[in-house]
């Protein structure tokens, strides 16, 4: 996911791993947003959490689902 410091302006990328475990820590805290610093000037910038789950991997669920559909 990238994403853009609000202070510096510096752009940045956070990682799949990272996002899953925000996502996680997130809905188990019931938390609205995300807290990210910014590797160039350390800022602290909020992520919420429905961008989190556009940018999020795909869950397994969701291809388990998909196997029973299939026609041959």
């Amino acid at each position: 996911m990238q994403t853009r410091c609000y202070r510096c302006g510096r752009s940045f990328h956070i990682k799949k791993e990272e996002i899953a475990f925000a996502l996680e820590a997130l809905e188990e805290s019931e938390g609205a947003h995300y807290d990210v610093r910014c590797p160039s000037c350390r800022h602290t910038n909020r992520i919420s959490i429905d961008q989190l789950r556009k940018a999020a991997p795909k869950r397994e669920e969701s291809e388990d689902s998909g196997e029973g559909s299939k026609q041959e």
